[in-house]
């Protein structure tokens, strides 16, 4: 018997729903799903925006997925962006407490985001199993707070774990470096020379060793002025020996010779400029001129400098200091307050320093002053600086002002001499433009 055309057609149409349903009660495809490995390819080839995008456009077909989200916060910390990387990680370790990659990543963001206590806290739980790479990261947190005893302690958890480990002998050479030990630390990095991918590491950490073991330095200035009337040039010289007396601090002494409206003055000025702490450093000063005709016969200098917030390579490290001089002149006493801030950009190549200038003399008056400048490091051993500074001129009793605007350069000829040139113009309230070329060598050895 032979079904009739109509009873056909509906059987076709009820396969045809039958399809569709399937279709549409099936899951989303396996290609909107993220694919990690494709996202560690493309992280390991430094194309950390790209599989960002890629992970966010596609997260949403899945649920929330601890792998997920560490290979967003991985991501994240690549490209600096430490507080976003922080809140995706805290959300992979709540996903999965027992998670070790996860607490490992959260605290290494933790670390370049500046929380160093939170990021050793979020260690502990691995610390406690002696994960050796949790040890290398609290290695080198203590290393970067300056907590030396610690991080040898630390390492050496690393070292009994993993002996051979680059990063870990990386971090032991680091350590022996900050404690002066500096051939032990030439020999940790020379054991990592032979493993891929860290040859350029070691050699720049090799010759940071050589730069360390030249405690001193020795620097010859020299400068000239002339002004544009008929008063006689300005002419300056001096000869500075540097002595690096620790890992921490310099002894500097300074011999000045200066010869200003048709007299010359002699002077020395000894400093001390020392580390207290990993973030703060100090200064002190004393010098002056016994027979002095315009330099002051005495003066002192007390400064100190603290990193006021810890950056990354893109916005750096946001230094703030304070400089308090007291200077007494032949015609009577001056004191000085710089408060300034020094903000370093692109991994510390180019830094820019402003500052307000307070001067006070014995007689009450008040001027405030400003100054300014910007250094950059266009290509390795050169550096161009250029500033302006407005701000009393305390060489003659009763000036005001003198504005400044300098520019020069500094040429490392080797990696023990370097030469500086700087070009100045000064104009004074009393009418007066002096134009300035100054020079300088320093040796180190």
């Amino acid at each position: 018997m032979t079904a009739s055309p109509s009873r056909s057609w509906g059987r076709c149409l009820v396969c045809v729903l039958m399809l569709l349903s399937a279709c549409l009660a099936a899951p989303p495809l396996r290609a909107a799903v993220p694919d990690l490995g494709l996202l560690r390819a493309l992280r390991e080839e430094g194309r950390q925006e790209e599989a960002l995008a890629r992970l966010r456009r596609a997260r949403s077909a899945v649920a929330r997925d601890a792998d997920l989200l560490l290979m967003e916060g991985q991501l994240l910390t690549d490209l600096r962006r430490y507080d976003e990387a922080v809140q995706v990680l805290t959300a992979a370790a709540a996903l999965a407490p027992d998670y070790a990659d996860v607490h490992l990543a959260r605290a290494r963001a933790l670390f370049f985001a500046g929380r160093r206590e939170d990021a050793l806290a979020a260690l502990a739980p691995l610390l406690a199993v002696d994960d050796a790479g949790a040890w290398l990261l609290a290695a080198r947190i203590h290393v970067a707070a300056g907590a030396l005893d610690r991080a040898e302690g630390a390492i050496a958890r690393v070292r009994a774990l993993a002996p051979d480990d680059p990063d870990g002998l990386l971090v032991a050479g680091d350590i022996a470096r900050e404690r002066g030990l500096l051939k032990l630390a030439s020999a940790y990095y020379e054991r990592v020379l032979e493993a891929p991918g860290y040859e350029d590491l070691v050699r720049r950490r090799l010759a940071g060793l050589e730069q360390r073991k030249r405690r001193f330095r020795l620097a010859l200035n020299a400068a000239y002025g002339d002004y544009d009337d008929d008063r006689d040039p300005w002419r300056q010289g001096s000869i500075e020996l540097a002595w690096r007396w620790d890992e921490r601090g310099w002894l500097r002494g300074r011999l000045d010779v200066r010869n200003r409206f048709g007299a010359t003055d002699v002077g020395l000025f000894l400093s001390l400029e020392t580390r207290a702490g990993e973030a703060t450093t100090l200064e002190l000063g004393a010098g002056g001129t016994p027979a002095a005709d315009f330099s002051p016969r005495f003066e002192t200098l007390l400064g100190i400098a603290h990193r006021l917030r810890t950056g990354d390579d893109g916005l750096g490290d946001t230094v703030g200091s304070a400089r308090l001089r007291l200077k007494q002149y032949p015609e009577g006493r001056v004191a000085t307050l710089e408060l300034g801030v020094t903000q370093y950009f692109l991994s510390g190549r180019l830094w820019l320093h402003t500052a307000l200038v307070q001067t006070r003399d014995e007689d009450g008056g008040h001027d405030l002053g400003l100054a300014a400048r910007l250094d950059g490091i266009p290509s390795p051993g050169w550096r161009l600086f250029a500033g302006t500074n407005v701000e009393r001129d305390e060489l003659r009793r009763g000036t005001t002002f003198a504005r400044t605007v300098f520019a020069g350069l500094a040429v490392d000829l080797d990696d023990r001499l370097r030469l500086f040139l700087d070009l100045g113009v000064t104009d004074r309230d009393d009418g007066v433009l002096r134009r300035d070329v100054g020079l300088g060598i320093v040796v180190a050895f």
